[in-house]
């Protein structure tokens, strides 16, 4: 395919400009494009083009862009979601559509430089009918072209608007004709502050797409929302209800919020079911030579020490008298080569 495409200037300041990758698919389609209407053979059919479309093979596009298929297929998801091109799809090929092409490629100029003495050659050879049926097409596409661009001129131009277009422009990119209109209907509904509030909105929220604003806009209509005011108490409101959100969140999916008392209460219970440290070899052997110093009974010993061992008379006589200690009967009874617990 050869000749040349126009690309304009305010494509600096759009959202495709931003995006490398974007820019690259949006200009892949441009270059694609038909300037004229023509046919275009997939195998055994032949598939009609009007200017501004192309057949699309996902592969192809892959190889000459260098970029991966599933790559270009998500731009291209984009720039349709964005209203920039339209995909029709059959099960053999695809037909992409720029959609405002003769926005993109078209001026008064050009229609004005069509009347060349070379056309006017040509013209004058047709019967008037068919003179007057060209200049008539010709009229109506000037003036649809102009339609178009009076009504971007007027929307970002007007006191009334200017501001919530101009503030789009600003800080979204490019405006498109179709989104001028919504940004224009939802100023008569709800205000031209309150659409400069819900674009604030999104740009906080780092989600800067015209989708993103009219879900917040249709979020106030559901809501009764119709002032300033009670737009931030429904954001305090809003961000009160993502805290929680993120405070949940860090929970597991089965925690449950018990009240204190029952923490306490469990906490007790988990005490009282863990085992207990048996003491050590030397500090029973205390408890046995205080119980004799006190001159308590053998049954009081045993109890002290929670009748561990198997002490008897005989060994509470031994220690009495000195015979042997408290620690070596215990060794002997635990069958430890060693102190330590028994």
């Amino acid at each position: 395919m050869q000749g040349w495409v126009k690309l304009h200037r305010k494509i600096l300041h759009s959202e495709i400009f931003e995006n490398e990758k974007m820019l690259k698919v949006f200009i892949y389609c441009l270059t694609k494009s038909c300037h004229k209407q023509t046919q275009s053979r997939i195998g055994r059919q032949k598939v009609k083009l009007e200017p501004g479309q192309f057949i699309f093979g996902r592969k192809k596009a892959a190889s000459e862009l260098n970029m991966k298929e599933s790559t270009v297929r998500d731009y291209l998801e984009i720039l349709q979601e964005d209203g920039v091109v339209t995909i029709q799809s059959t099960n053999k090929y695809s037909v992409i559509t720029v959609d405002n092409w003769a926005i993109y490629q078209s001026n008064e100029e050009d229609y004005d430089n069509k009347s060349t003495p070379k056309k006017h050659q040509e013209d004058s050879t047709l019967p008037s009918g068919e003179q007057q049926k060209d200049t008539y097409k010709n009229d109506q596409e000037l003036k649809e072209v102009k339609n178009v661009k009076e009504f971007i001129t007027t929307s970002t131009t007007g006191h009334a608007q200017g501001d919530v277009i101009q503030f789009y422009q600003n800080n979204f990119g490019m405006i498109r004709p179709q989104i001028s209109e919504e940004l224009l209907a939802w100023s008569e509904d709800l205000g031209e502050q309150m659409v400069i509030e819900a674009m604030k909105r999104s740009l906080d929220r780092n989600k800067p797409t015209w989708g993103y604003v009219k879900s917040i806009l249709q979020s106030w209509v559901n809501k009764g929302v119709k002032s300033l005011d009670q737009a931030q108490v429904e954001e305090v409101e809003y961000r009160n209800h993502q805290n929680n959100r993120t405070s949940f969140s860090k929970r597991s999916p089965n925690q449950e919020v018990l009240p204190e008392w029952f923490k306490t209460r469990e906490q007790q219970q988990i005490e009282e079911e863990k085992p207990k440290k048996q003491p050590s070899l030397e500090s029973t052997a205390l408890k046995i030579d205080l119980g004799i110093r006190l001159k308590r009974s053998l049954e009081d010993i045993l109890e002290a020490i929670d009748y561990r061992y198997d002490l008897s008379n005989e060994d509470i006589i031994n220690i009495r008298e000195g015979k042997r200690s408290a620690i070596k009967i215990l060794q002997s009874k635990s069958n430890l080569k060693a102190v330590g617990d028994p």
